[in-house]
């Protein structure tokens, strides 16, 4: 290796890692930009004023897949223990 290949080994490169928003955006002081967070916009797709059957849609729908992911894996517990 010569001296040039040396140099350009040692130059870092800088990456940006955020990305600025518009001057717009960074004036909401709501939390509705944030997953998770029980702001405005609500935790789990259920929002502040959502009608009674979205939130009944909700909660049958996180209950569907709970009980979905409850059988696929009780299914593959079955099958790992009968082929042992």
């Amino acid at each position: 290796m010569n001296h040039e290949d040396d140099q350009k080994m040692s130059e870092t490169i800088t990456i940006p890692v955020l990305n600025n928003r518009s001057d717009s955006s960074n004036n909401n002081n709501s939390d509705c930009g944030q997953c998770g967070k029980g702001g405005c916009c609500g935790g789990f797709g259920i929002k502040a004023g959502s009608e009674k059957d979205v939130v009944y849609r909700n909660i049958l729908l996180y209950g569907a897949m709970g009980l979905i992911i409850f059988t696929v894996t009780y299914l593959i517990k079955e099958l790992l223990t009968a082929l042992t």
